[in-house]
């Protein structure tokens, strides 16, 4: 689950191991057939003036894209086809129906078969589908970067330079200084700041690590960044009001400028930063343990931190069947290299304050704060609110069968990455063949020189987040470089004995409003303050000592290297099976968990630039500055979790653990013994041991997944029983109980407004969170800890809930509560201690039925119901909305858990 975030990564993947001589290109016959996908809305995401001129009288409230009257062609049509899928009979479902729910998606077209076809330059040939897909031809691979870049601009012109300006943490110089602008400044400064100088020199360190191979990867990025602006130059030829430019920049009244080396840096890093990376939330675990440590003593609240920490339970649904130890292991704050920050101790901000603008707020935390407080995502444009945080709270599924579990005896695979909803799609199709590339597949918009996530000659591959811990919080000793005392207002710091200046500098960006905004242009100023580990984050004390809170990444400054593994992945000469996708997977530096199928294999491997950590510290709790406690180097890659045709036949992801002894990450909890993975694994099981397994029956397998309440399915078992017979709530329990037992989905199958379940949906939502007009929650996952915790119960950084409400589409990932329900109640014999009802069952059960019989009085009175059997629920509140970033967007649909782009995968024959 966390849509895949898969997202794979962006395309900002680091490449860390050295890479394999690239053969020669050869002659590749016709791609093998047996690949199809969707990517909703649409491929088309540019709207002119004279388009909006006329969508808006056309349509002048809603501003939902009709394909042809209000929106270009290709904008909204297989949004259509996505949400078909989701009231289909699943049952029903055939090879030849594949086709109303899925395009076709070979790597080539002839003319004759082409919509349309574009020679840009020499050497370039750009076809599109029906489906607007651009199939880009090149003579050369420097030709076909080049076409990329065109296509990509001519498809994503302006979404592509709100990135590259978020990216350089200039949303609100681009956008106008909204609140909104201004934190996502901040946040992005803090996560991976560069100059344009730092930027830039990156691809040139690419070039240098890669030798020959970086050098050709070098060519084709300069290549790419030459087709964005020859796009630009013919869609806005010097007038932001021309007939073909995208009409956001008249209202912005911004003139689109020349691209560079630094802006797809800028885009990498901005995808990087919310893909593909793990961990950092050591600051939040080290306040949480010394909030136990007053309340409970030293030794019992370690014990209650490892138990809810769930770091390595051994009840986790895995992908891999394979160990692959890494982490874990118990907490322990008096290891040596362990740094806790006072819980109390005085306070200054780090990156991203005030350097002198006056009336800039102080930056969120972020990642420090654990998972209760996340950081600010969002941006606002002419059209409205594009919020990043669907796309870091997504996150992506794949499920794959192999060879001798299906009918033909050929793996089949379904699987994608979830990237969240937009108007036009974040990330964007292109068919690409050249010497040295043969794919089809997605990229997020600007970074589209490599296909990330697609299909090759003969084979598919896709990922989903892995979320490995390669982010940590270290805490340097603060010190004068003028020799007085310190204080956390210093800005030099204790490097191996030596007091040495950070390098501090000032961010600056004139932010601009715009068409029809109010106030005075802006100078905005942030502070910027680096150590040699990495972005300082704040400024605090440990044991009274003022110290600078860090962030170190192992892919700060490395933001392109992995772009070396996604070039690996489309070149038929590299990939040609299993084995040597794996090894090409290895060199992607962000963790992502990389999935493949061809017609004989299917093959896993987890990647990522992995620290190997030092002795004496905790990968739970921050560690102290200094050589002795540095990462000693990085995880090798036959050490990573990895596995070729499983013994069970399948392989299953949706953000779970990886293998069994891989510990989570210190920013993820909720690798317990529930995990939304399970509604996919329990359908792969029954699958799989049946077999004769069919490409239909995989997608309803999936399908099926993806209505399914995960959080109501695998906790109502435990808490039915635990509840018991009570005549009182016997009505209420029944209807839970019959809910789950028929697979606790939500779905308005028939489309009559209303979900077939929805009294119980209505009932157990509420009973699991419900918040007053004043603010406070009553929730029975709470009732079930408060007993032993108190009041720190509220206070445990980790949400509460994931839910379709939240207007994503991914719901139910990594929340650790869901897991506390089945291993407190279930007797799974992990935990040191029982803790509903503080360990007596008779108190347990008498906590749980009071907080279901509030529950149902409650509903019950604002429903104005008799009974539970008469509750509602208004599915719309579930409703997938893509966020729109310009003129027009889309309708809503409804709720489904599921990749925002999802191929079918069945080859047949191969090289």
């Amino acid at each position: 689950m966390r849509r895949i975030a898969i997202v794979l990564a962006a395309g900002v993947v680091a490449v860390a191991s050295a890479a394999p001589a690239t053969a020669t290109p050869t002659e590749h016959a016709g791609d093998h057939p047996g690949v199809r996908n969707v990517l909703p809305p649409g491929q088309a995401g540019g709207m002119t003036l004279p388009g909006a001129a006329g969508a808006i009288p056309g349509d002048p409230l809603g501003r939902q894209a009709v394909d042809g009257r209000n929106a270009p062609e290709n904008f909204a049509d297989q949004l259509e086809m996505y949400d078909a899928l989701n009231h289909a009979d699943l049952g029903s479902l055939t090879e030849e129906s594949l086709g109303a729910y899925y395009k076709d998606s070979p790597l080539t077209l002839t003319d004759d078969e082409a919509v349309s076809v574009d020679r840009p330059k020499d050497g370039v040939v750009i076809r599109r589908d029906e489906f607007g897909v651009p199939y880009i031809e090149g003579e050369t691979r420097e030709d076909a970067a080049w076409g990329s870049g065109y296509a990509g601009t001519v498809d994503r012109m302006f979404l592509m330079d709100v990135l590259r300006h978020v990216g350089a943490a200039r949303a609100a110089e681009f956008l106008g200084p909204s609140a909104e602008n201004i934190a996502m400044d901040q946040e992005q400064l803090r996560t991976a700041f560069y100059t344009e100088e730092e930027a830039a020199a990156q691809m040139e360190e690419v070039a240098a690590r890669f030798g020959e191979e970086g050098q050709r990867l070098l060519a084709a990025a300069d290549a790419f960044i030459a087709g964005i602006n020859a796009a630009q130059e013919r869609l806005c030829p010097g007038l932001v009001l021309g007939p073909s430019c995208p009409v956001e920049y008249a209202a912005l009244q911004r003139v689109p400028q020349p691209w560079d080396r630094a802006d797809v840096v800028y885009i990498a890093s901005l995808v990087g930063g919310i893909f593909g990376k793990g961990g950092g939330a050591e600051f939040a675990n080290a306040r949480w343990l010394q909030q136990l440590e007053q309340q409970f003593g030293p030794e019992e609240a370690r014990r209650i931190f490892d138990d809810l920490r769930s770091a390595d339970d051994a009840d986790a649904p895995t992908t891999s069947s394979e160990p692959a130890p890494y982490g874990g292991g118990p907490v322990d704050p008096t290891l040596p290299g362990v740094a806790l920050p006072d819980l109390d101790g005085p306070t200054a901000p780090g990156t991203g304050d005030d350097a002198g603008s006056g009336g800039i707020p102080q930056p969120s935390l972020g990642s420090l704060s654990g998972r209760l407080a996340p950081a600010p995502m969002r941006i606002t444009g002419p059209f409205g609110t594009l919020d990043l945080a669907a796309v870091a709270d997504g996150m992506s599924n794949a499920a794959l069968v192999s060879g001798d579990r299906t009918a033909d005896g050929h793996p089949a695979a379904v699987f994608g990455p979830q990237t969240g909803y937009y108007a036009p799609q974040l990330l964007t199709e292109q068919a690409v063949v050249a010497p040295g590339i043969r794919a089809r597949g997605v990229s997020f918009a600007g970074t589209n020189l490599v296909v990330q996530l697609g299909r090759g000659v003969d084979y598919a591959w896709s990922a989903t987040s892995a979320n490995s811990d390669n982010v940590d919080t270290v805490v340097a000793p603060l010190c004068d470089p003028a020799g007085g005392a310190a204080t956390v207002e210093s800005e030099g710091y204790v490097d191996d004995g030596r007091c040495v200046p950070m390098d501090s500098r000032v961010h600056q960006e004139t932010a601009l409003p715009t068409l029809g905004g109010v106030g005075a242009p802006q100078v905005l100023r942030f502070r910027v303050l680096r150590t040699d580990d990495g972005i300082v984050q704040l400024r605090t004390t440990v044991d009274g000592q003022p110290v600078a809170v860090v962030a170190q990444r192992s892919t700060y400054h490395r933001e392109l290297d992995s772009v070396i593994g996604f070039e690996r992945f489309g070149n038929p000469d590299v990939v040609d099976d299993a084995g040597s996708f794996q090894q090409a997977a290895a060199a992607i530096d962000y963790t992502f968990n990389w999935f493949y199928a061809d017609d004989r294999d299917i093959a896993y491997y987890s990647s990522g630039r992995l620290p190997v950590r030092a002795e004496g510290t905790d990968p739970h709790l921050p560690r102290w500055a200094g050589d002795r406690w540095a990462w000693q180097g990085w995880l090798a890659a036959e050490d990573h979790p990895q596995q070729v045709n499983p013994p069970s036949g399948f392989l299953v992801s949706w953000n779970n653990k990886p293998a069994p002894g891989w510990a989570a990450a210190d920013d993820g909890w909720g690798w317990g013994p529930v995990h939304r993975s399970l509604a996919l694994s329990d359908r792969m099981t029954a699958l799989t041991d049946a077999g004769g397994v069919t490409t239909p029956d995989l997608v309803a397998a999936v399908q099926d997944a993806a209505t399914v309440d995960s959080r109501a399915d695998y906790t109502l078992p435990a808490l039915l029983d635990a509840v018991g017979d009570d005549p009182g709530l016997a009505e209420a329990t029944a209807l839970l109980r019959d809910w789950q037992e028929r697979g606790a989905h939500r779905l308005d199958a028939d489309r009559d407004g209303g979900y077939d379940d929805q009294a119980a949906v209505a009932l157990f939502d509420a009973w699991w969170e419900s918040t007053a007009d004043d603010g406070t929650v009553t929730s029975v996952a709470h009732e079930l800890l408060r007993g032993t915790l108190g009041a720190l119960v509220t206070e445990l950084p980790q949400r509460l809930d994931d839910h379709p409400r939240q207007g994503l589409g991914s719901a139910w990932n990594n929340v650790a509560w869901y897991g506390y329900v089945v291993e407190d109640l279930g007797g799974q014999g992990q935990w040191s201690r029982s803790y509903c009802g503080g360990g007596d069952a008779a108190t347990c059960q008498a906590d749980l039925r009071a907080s279901l019989r509030a529950t149902v009085d409650r509903l019950l009175a604002e429903q104005g119901a008799e009974s539970v059997g008469e509750l509602t629920y208004d599915k719309h509140l579930d409703d997938i909305t893509a966020k729109s970033t310009g003129v027009v967007g889309v309708r809503d649909i409804d709720w489904q858990n599921r990749p925002t782009f999802q191929q079918v995968v069945h080859f047949t024959s191969g090289r």
